[in-house]
């Protein structure tokens, strides 16, 4: 085990080549229900188990927070995307480059990883770069065993070492002091490194794959002018598709599709999609040609993690 990870340290910390790089993306939007208790997944990354060297990346941080963008985001909302400087400053310290491969997992009981994969492709990184582990961390472990995770504490600096483990700073060391326990503090990051060019490369001035209410609003009045009409613009229809579960019934955009997001998972593990051929049978089901070149497709939700 030892040697294990210590080539995983060597792995990540190598600045000649592209690396594999893990990222816990859990993220709970209930409560556990075998305890109603709240999870905190910063927390359960810091106590482990770990996939080796993972960072934890939390959507609620790394985002436009009402905290250090109030002008963008004056409603205090969840989860915004971030500004790509904020975005690729955050990269730099957890030490993740534009060549390396991105593999997204989560803890079981997690839902949203592909919000994850979302986040990183859309600022850039390429896309072919960026995986979702199929299954749970607890999967991976049953899979293959508990000797190919760190199971040490990051907030006890004895534990590696009574594991015989020598810990590795995934990150290089003039960003150590924005990290507390391994998890990023993105404030603290952002009041140093503001202004500053981030040697991670994003290649976006904005966020690619995201529209802004005027867009949402043009495709509402012209789905609804083309139903009044009875006119058939089938291509150039612009479908808005809400994956939202059970809220949808409580009130929804006018000409909205619904496709739920747990349809979409297998219904025993919410970290496994299902086959390719099933979810694209859910889209002609729903009448939606989501080959057609022509035809635009806008997601929605409650706050954006669903879609």
């Amino acid at each position: 085990q030892q040697q294990q990870q210590q080539q995983s340290a060597q792995a990540t910390t190598n600045n000649n080549h592209p690396k594999v790089v893990f990222v816990d993306a859990s993220w709970y939007h209930r409560p556990d229900p075998t305890t109603n208790q709240s999870r905190i997944p910063s927390t359960e990354y810091i106590h482990g188990p770990r996939l080796p060297s993972a960072r934890y990346i939390d959507i609620d941080s790394v985002a436009t927070t009402h905290e250090l963008f109030p002008q963008d985001n004056p409603k205090n909302l969840p989860h915004m995307f971030p500004p790509p400087f904020l975005f690729g400053v955050a990269m730099d310290a957890y030490n993740i480059r534009n060549e390396d491969h991105v593999v997204i997992y989560a803890k079981r009981g997690a839902v949203f990883t592909p919000r994850m994969w979302f986040l990183f492709v859309s600022m850039g990184h390429d896309e072919n770069r960026v995986h979702l582990m199929q299954g749970s961390l607890e999967d991976y472990v049953v899979e293959n065993g508990e000797s190919f995770v760190e199971e040490y504490s990051l907030a006890d600096s004895s534990s590696s070492s009574e594991a015989g483990v020598e810990r590795e700073m995934y990150y290089e060391e003039e960003y150590e002091t924005y990290f507390d326990d391994g998890v990023l503090n993105v404030k603290r990051l952002y009041n140093a490194y503001a202004g500053m060019t981030p040697r991670y490369k994003v290649s976006v001035s904005q966020a690619r794959h995201i529209c802004d209410k005027e867009e949402v609003l043009d495709a509402i009045n012209s789905n609804l002018k083309s139903m009044e009409s009875n006119i058939n613009n089938d291509d150039n229809e612009t479908i808005i598709l809400d994956t939202r579960g059970s809220s949808y019934a409580k009130g929804h955009m006018p000409s909205a599709i619904h496709l739920p997001y747990a349809q979409l998972v297998d219904p025993n593990n919410s970290l496994i999609l299902k086959p390719t051929s099933e979810i694209k049978q859910m889209f002609e089901d729903r009448g939606i040609d989501y080959l057609n070149p022509n035809k635009k497709i806008i997601l929605s939700c409650g706050s954006g993690v669903s879609v």
